[in-house]
């Protein structure tokens, strides 16, 4: 049975990774801090299905706290590592930058750290398109040069993306960078519009819409996200990186006119002026995705936010936090 750790497990796509590697016959060692950005509540269910699996380790730790951190890799000995533990939020990392640069890129140094010590066969770790910032050239492909990223989030994965490069190179660590595109779905960070307009739009209160609803973002499914994780951890490539996106860029009129149909109610709306930090379009190329993990996405617009807005109403309307 192979081992696997993975950071930020009772997070969004972390917990949807634990299942589907428990799934595949895995050993699977969580590692999170619950963190309290959201209610620790909501992580606490995300990682409950899996606490009496006797291939699931919980490690309630932090990943810059690098004693600690080791104390599990000694103990659990890894074939592989998906690091997906990050300060996540484009606009809180421009109010408290600091945090941001402790946790993703100290927290990330810590991990490479222990995988080149350790020896694992491969190493995933969670990038974002927010490295592209508001590159004009679109898709975005992964050899067009990123460098003007709209906020320190965006600054820190391309600084770990670097920094990973300089671990293979010199110990020829097997990385994959994936770098995410608006990934929606079932655990959804509270943060993200997918899920403020679900709770929003079920409790029949109004949402924002940013800017005049013109941007378009690149919204992609998590189990679409998953299926590319668990067969990039499958497959050492040396050194990548890769984007995971649903390659069809939506407007947020768009998007609402989905939610709508979905839930069979209009939404009350009003529209608020754009944060700085962000993009006016997210759009990924996804030809190196196909080439290499074998990738594509699968899941359309509308089954996807019908599965979140299944989810919503299960987890979250009967347990408001």
């Amino acid at each position: 049975m192979k081992t696997v750790i993975i950071t930020g497990a009772a997070g969004f796509i972390g917990s949807n990774v634990v299942g589907s590697l428990l799934a595949r016959g895995y050993r699977v060692v969580g590692i999170d801090n619950f963190d309290p950005t959201y209610s620790s509540v909501f992580k606490e269910e995300h990682v409950a299905p899996f606490i009496s699996n006797p291939n699931f380790i919980l490690e309630r730790l932090d990943i810059c706290d690098q004693t600690s951190l080791r104390r599990v890799w000694e103990k659990t000995l890894p074939d592989y590592v998906l690091h997906l533990a990050a300060k996540a939020d484009t606009r809180n990392a421009v109010d408290i930058p600091h945090e941001y640069i402790s946790v993703n890129i100290v927290g990330s140094l810590n991990i490479l750290e222990l995988c080149r010590e350790f020896g694992v066969r491969n190493l995933v770790i969670a990038s974002s398109s927010s490295v592209y910032g508001n590159e004009s050239e679109l898709p975005w492909r992964e050899d067009k040069v990123a460098g003007r990223p709209l906020s320190p989030y965006g600054a820190t994965k391309q600084a770990v993306e670097i920094l990973s490069y300089s671990y293979h190179h010199n110990f020829n660590l097997n990385i994959i960078n994936l770098r995410f595109f608006n990934i929606y779905g079932e655990n959804n960070r509270p943060g993200m519009v997918p899920y403020i307009w679900v709770e929003k739009m079920l409790r029949g209160e109004e949402i924002e819409i940013s800017g005049d609803g013109s941007r378009r973002r690149d919204y992609t499914y998590v189990g679409d996200a998953v299926r590319a994780t668990v067969q990039a951890l499958e497959k050492p490539l040396g050194f990548e990186i890769i984007n995971i996106g649903n390659s069809h860029p939506v407007a947020l009129k768009e998007l609402l006119a989905v939610f709508e149909k979905v839930i069979g109610a209009p939404a009350r709306k009003r529209f608020r002026p754009s944060h700085a930090a962000s993009v006016e379009v997210t759009y990924a190329d996804i030809s190196k995705a196909k080439r290499l993990l074998n990738w594509a996405p699968e899941i359309l617009l509308e089954e996807g936010v019908r599965h979140l807005v299944i989810w919503f109403r299960n987890h979250r309307l009967k347990n408001p936090v």
